[in-house]
């Protein structure tokens, strides 16, 4: 099989699609007969490139607009290795197979996947052109061979889009155990100054979808049950401010440590250090966490999680084997089960034990590989 991977999120820029990107591409590169990535330019992206097993052309552009670079670049790409799949992370890109196509008759078929914000996000809110964007969504994913989204929350929403049954095929997301795995860090409780404290981590960009407000309402909850309580909270992002303003309201500054950004050794040690990750998110206007890599991420190394039943999260956390769900926008409810985890350890370390398992047997990206490779191939054959 021929395939064409376009990706507007690839290192060296970080984040969760990026992730995405760059660990399943080289597992279908192994997989594929060709392999081709397009990707934006990049400061640093030359030492990236070098890494890598498969050739990568990268365009000159911002992410937003790579797909009036990428016209060009795939019908040259097009006639050289006749395109059996393109496969598009983004919606928005495949645009640009679709006129290919309609020209060339390649690519053959076109995959979009879809991961949260991706369905609902239109950057002309506000603008007449609104309703025009809306439409080319729904065309585009519509006009798509293969739509593969990574919950069965975003397999509704892409039902909405003017996918139908045949179109759809839903592959939920992974971690990498390479990455992320029980890693003890015996000086990091001490430099934390959270000796013979329970540990709950929170993780992630600050923003209001993410519910780091309600963890915090949260913790104010659980202070009384479990007086010694420490919540670490790692990122940054817009509401880092009105957080620690928050915290200070609640008088919880005995209770919460803001990290800051860590890097990818520093939260996997962090997700060992905890005795349970936490992040109790919300649907919001225009954003929504289509499944949240975290909670995998955590679960690989030991922890159990908490959310929320928003979004794609329940496809993420599995309620009583991997962790537990709460209401979206519930202190209340979310300190319910943050006690019941701090005050029954053997439960805990048994969900816990559990993330890490179905880690191992099939949230990993190997076995995302094989599912998108055997789904694909199949169909060209069939074609």
């Amino acid at each position: 099989m021929r395939l064409l991977f376009v990706t507007q999120d690839f290192p060296p820029d970080v984040g969760g699609i990026q992730t995405y990107s760059w660990e399943l591409a080289p597992r279908l590169a192994r997989r594929c007969d060709q392999f081709r990535l397009l990707a934006p330019a990049r400061p640093g992206d030359t030492e990236i490139d070098a890494s890598l097993d498969f050739p990568v052309d990268r365009l000159p552009t911002r992410s937003d607009l790579l797909v009036l670079r990428a016209i060009p670049a795939i019908f040259r790409l097009s006639r050289r290795m006749s395109i059996d799949v393109a496969f598009h992370v983004q919606w928005q890109t495949a645009l640009a197979s679709l006129l290919v196509r309609r020209f060339t008759g390649t690519p053959a078929r076109l995959a979009v996947t879809l991961h949260g914000r991706d369905t609902v996000f239109n950057p002309f809110e506000r603008s007449p052109l609104r309703q025009g964007y809306d439409c080319l969504r729904r065309k585009t994913v519509g006009a798509a061979d293969h739509v593969l989204p990574v919950s069965q929350f975003l397999a509704r929403r892409a039902h909405h889009l003017g996918a139908s049954d045949s179109q759809i095929s839903t592959v939920s997301n992974a971690t990498n155990p390479d990455v992320f795995y029980p890693d003890p860090a015996p000086s990091l409780r001490s430099e934390l100054d959270a000796e013979g404290r329970p540990i709950v981590l929170t993780a992630g960009r600050m923003v209001p979808k993410k519910g780091f407000d309600t963890a915090l309402r949260a913790l104010g909850h659980v202070r009384h049950e479990v007086p010694n309580v420490l919540l670490l909270l790692a990122g940054t992002g817009p509401e880092e401010s009105s957080l620690k303003q928050l915290a200070q309201k609640l008088d919880l500054e005995a209770h919460v440590r803001f990290l800051g950004d860590l890097s990818q050794d520093q939260l996997r040690r962090h997700y060992t250090l905890a005795d349970v990750f936490m992040m109790v998110g919300r649907e919001v206007p225009n954003d929504v966490e289509g499944f949240g890599l975290v909670y995998l991420e955590a679960n690989a190394c030991g922890t159990p999680v908490i959310g929320a039943r928003a979004g794609g999260v329940p496809d993420a956390v599995r309620d009583g084997e991997t962790g537990l769900l709460v209401p979206p926008e519930d202190p209340a409810a979310a300190a319910e089960a943050l006690t019941r985890l701090l005050t029954t350890p053997k439960f805990a370390q048994r969900l816990g034990q559990q993330g890490q398992e179905r880690i191992q047997k099939e949230a990993n990206w190997d076995r995302v590989a094989d599912q998108i490779y055997a789904l694909l191939h199949r169909n060209v054959d069939e074609g």
